[in-house]
């Protein structure tokens, strides 16, 4: 495939060796860089059974490419994911404008593919300045969230169990709970723009990535969610908590850092969203330090649809379901060569 005269296509067997030279100005979407897509998945992407774990897209001549985009799929949620961007080394004969264009040909190969493998979106988080936040854009990225990223080196919290509340590891009757917390906690645009199901909030492993949830409960009911990602020795954590509730969240991920077994040395992340500020001021008082700023951004996929011609075209064309007026469609289908 072209996309504005670059060569854009899949990774193949025989380009493993060559994405180490598209390293060298690699850009990690994913926080920390250390729960970034090991090398060993990016070589998943080139073997069809490893690319329900990950995708890589490069564009440029086949014996050298020049740029690369790095994808994880998460059919739960009809969406895949931008983990990473890489390209030469940028030189005097290689300009930002340059990787601009390189990185936006094959983001938007790579929304296309989306799309037909079924997702409904791609989304991506970067930082709020650089080469990369640029790219999203000219590819037709759109902003909905900002958010900013803070940082302990080790939590050693001395938090009791109080008689009203408890942390609790997730269980599968509570996805239902967990889910509408998330929708009276959030903001309808972001709720757009994500479009989670409740599978988001499953405990899961995929490879060397793990995935918790933990709750908690007082009097009223189930008042907060935690849900820990790790990979080695670093985590992140996502909080949500009922509107009245903060003072819980001191309790919340202390107990969750016990129960996951978090050892009390190691990092650990988050990324605080700017609609929810009052987390920010709770989380520096347990020793989180702000350490940048990003964006989250999303571009939603064309919808494949398939024409046949049919003696009863005419005969059903006033029963047939329409899609939604602003869906993008595409009126055959077009294969993608992978």
């Amino acid at each position: 495939m072209t996309v504005s005269t670059i060569s854009v296509r899949q990774i193949g067997i025989t380009d493993i060796p060559r994405l180490r030279g598209l390293r060298r100005a690699h850009v990690s979407l994913v926080f920390p860089d250390a729960m970034h897509t090991s090398q060993f998945e990016d070589a998943l992407a080139a073997v069809p059974l490893g690319r329900r774990y990950s995708r890589v897209f490069v564009s440029g001549p086949d014996d050298a490419p020049r740029a690369m985009v790095e994808l994880r799929p998460e059919p739960e949620d009809y969406r895949w994911v931008v983990t990473g961007l890489g390209a030469q080394a940028m030189n005097e004969c290689s300009s930002q404008e340059e990787i601009v264009d390189l990185w936006s040909s094959v983001l938007s190969y790579a929304a296309s593919a989306a799309g037909f493998d079924g997702a409904k979106r791609v989304h991506a988080s970067v930082p709020v300045d650089g080469v990369a936040f640029q790219s999203l854009l000219h590819a037709g990225f759109s902003v909905y969230s900002h958010q900013s990223v803070l940082l302990a080196h080790g939590l050693h919290l001395d938090i009791g169990d109080a008689e009203d509340v408890r942390v609790r590891e997730r269980e599968p009757s509570d996805t239902w709970s967990i889910h509408h917390l998330y929708h009276l906690t959030t903001p309808r645009p972001v709720q757009y723009a994500e479009a989670l199901t409740s599978n988001h909030w499953d405990s899961r492993r995929t490879l060397s990535l793990r995935t918790r949830g933990y709750v908690i409960d007082d009097r009223d009911g189930l008042a907060g969610y935690c849900q820990v990602r790790g990979r080695g020795n670093h985590h992140t954590v996502d909080v949500m908590l009922l509107p009245g509730k903060l003072h819980m969240l001191d309790a919340l991920i202390g107990q969750t850092v016990k129960l996951a077994k978090i050892n009390p040395d190691e990092p650990i992340w988050v990324a605080v969203p700017d609609y929810h500020r009052e987390y920010s001021l709770m989380f520096r008082s347990l020793g989180f330090q702000e350490v940048g700023r990003q964006a989250s951004l999303v571009r939603y996929t064309m919808v494949p649809v398939c024409e046949h011609s049919s003696r009863w075209a005419n005969v059903v064309t006033d029963v047939i379901e329409r899609l939604p007026a602003r869906t993008p469609v595409v009126s055959r289908c077009i294969g993608i060569r992978g």
